[in-house]
């Protein structure tokens, strides 16, 4: 009796113990912290040849950056840290939540005691460079199955909420943010309407211009996903840009929008008005469809995701009486496929192939039928950042930090429209420590320019990425690109002859931080 009374309480006091622990946990933090640092090393032979556009380069490469190929080796240092700050006060019980993103970035030895945006990096130091890239509210009762956000934030071709989802969900999923993969401000409506399908409802301000006139650019998006069995996901998008801007507005003197110069240094649509027309007006709508089956290997080893865009609308002239009216009408096709195949134990085991299709158009707007595909690229600089490809200089390589281009920068390919195959092969040669690739990435326009030909190029990259702990990796990356005639056409290169073909070799530490 005794034994079992001793026993009794002890049980009872460890209970005890076990409720009290668990009533006197410490709270939630209100403020969080999430940073992101990210260092890249590179050696190339790619280089502006412009001594004006030696900072941040963004865009087509051979094209306006006057990137190009030189018979000498680029050696430089880049740096970029993100910080996030999460601030969520118990006084409103969860209610709201602000969130602001920051960014730096910097060469080494590039500047100091200065003040300008990838900026920094020289002895002294000093540098001020501090961009913002999100500062928002989100509302969200407790209990509540939506959620509001309002603010600077994330514009992603995808019905997921960006600030709770991590970036490569967008980049394997939906469009690929070969669209829509910026910030912008606006509202975003989320919603769970049940527990198999999701909603976005957003309206973003793209440019404001002048304040008291209808000259602003305005993006709605709708967009639905349901996960019609435990494995596939399958959703359908509707977008509209409500284009008012006559070029006005934009990054520096470049402006913004289908006329304008920003088009054609990002590689995307850049149309010619007539010699009659002062400006233009336009609508411009996207209604398509994507899957994806058993996402990161959920379940078995094949995943499988794909996606069919259509551009549809009309560009308006703007100019006298005489002369306003329709100017053409845009219909533009995309499509999509990626198939990967894990052979062993982890995810990075795996063999992946994915294809590219956009149409073309060889005279533009000329005929009154404009068949290109339109992407935000013709908005701002970076917008459409297509790189589940995993290729390095064909295609957008995201391992960047000032210097962003590819031979191909926008899904459009100028407007000429563009195939594209890629193919890579990774493997964990210590499992979730050391990782191997290879790739392989080919793409011809399917448009040829006038005075080249249809065939772009074929890369070969191969990757080496090793962890040093949890979210702290470094990596070892190069890339050849053999480029074809293409080139040929003056219209696609910055001084109107082919170039070398180019290479690159860099290496990268990255920490993401909690």
């Amino acid at each position: 009796m005794k034994k079992l009374l001793s026993a009794i309480l002890i049980f009872t006091g460890a209970f005890m113990y076990a409720q009290d622990s668990r009533l006197t946990d410490p709270p939630q933090k209100e403020l969080q912290f999430i940073g992101y640092s990210f260092t890249r090393f590179t050696g190339s032979n790619i280089t502006p040849t412009n001594d004006i556009l030696q900072g941040q380069v963004i865009g087509r490469l051979f094209g306006q950056n006057s990137t190009s190929t030189v018979p000498k080796t680029a050696l430089y240092a880049e740096q970029r840290f993100v910080p996030m700050f999460i601030y969520k006060p118990s006084i409103l019980d969860g209610y709201a939540t602000f969130r602001g993103l920051f960014k730096i970035d910097y060469t080494w030895g590039d500047q100091a005691y200065g003040v300008g945006n990838n900026r920094g990096g020289g002895l002294n130091g000093g540098q001020i460079n501090l961009q913002t890239l999100m500062a928002n509210v989100e509302i969200k009762p407790d209990s509540a199955d939506w959620n509001i956000v309002i603010g600077l934030q994330r514009i992603f071709d995808n019905v997921k909420d960006p600030n709770v989802n991590a970036l490569g969900m967008y980049q394997n999923s939906a469009y690929k943010l070969s669209y829509w993969g910026t910030q912008g401000v606006g509202i975003s409506y989320f919603k769970n309407l049940t527990p198999e399908s999701k909603l976005r409802l957003g309206v973003f301000q793209l440019w404001e211009n002048i304040i008291a006139e209808n000259d602003d650019v305005v993006l709605w998006m709708a967009d639905y996903e349901r996960r019609v069995t435990p494995l596939l996901e399958i959703g359908a998008d509707l977008w509209y840009v409500w284009d008012r801007g006559k070029n006005a507005g934009g990054i520096s003197v470049l402006g913004q929008g289908l006329a304008s110069a920003l088009s054609e240094y990002n590689g995307a649509l850049r149309i010619k008005l007539p010699q009659n027309v002062s400006n233009y007006h336009a609508d411009l709508g996207w209604i398509g469809g994507h899957f994806t089956y058993n996402r990161e290997f959920m379940a078995s080893r094949w995943w499988l995701n794909g996606y069919v865009m259509a551009n549809l609308g009309k560009i308006d002239s703007v100019g006298t009486s005489e002369n306003a009216g329709k100017i053409a009408d845009v219909f533009g096709v995309s499509a999509n496929l990626s198939v990967n195949y894990k052979f062993g134990q982890t995810a990075n085991d795996r063999i992946s192939a994915e294809v590219l299709f956009t149409t073309g158009d060889e005279n533009g707007i000329s005929d009154g039928t404009l068949n290109s595909v339109i992407t935000g690229n013709v908005y701002g600089s970076p917008v459409g950042i297509y790189s589940s490809h995993r290729a390095l200089l064909l295609f957008p390589d995201p391992q960047v930090v000032n210097r962003y281009y590819s031979a191909v920068h926008d899904i459009s390919n100028m407007g000429l429209g563009v195939t594209a195959a890629f193919l890579s092969y990774s493997q964990d040669l210590i499992p979730n420590k050391l990782t191997a690739k290879a790739g392989v990435a080919t793409a011809i326009s399917n448009i040829s320019p006038k005075g080249g030909e249809s065939y772009i190029g074929t890369e070969f990259n191969f990757e080496i990425k090793y962890n040093f702990k949890v979210f702290l990796t470094w990596g070892l990356s190069a890339g050849y690109l053999a480029i074809g005639d293409f080139y040929n056409a003056p219209s696609t290169t910055y001084f109107g002859q082919k170039p070398e073909n180019p290479w690159v070799i860099f290496s990268t530490l990255s920490w993401l931080m909690f």
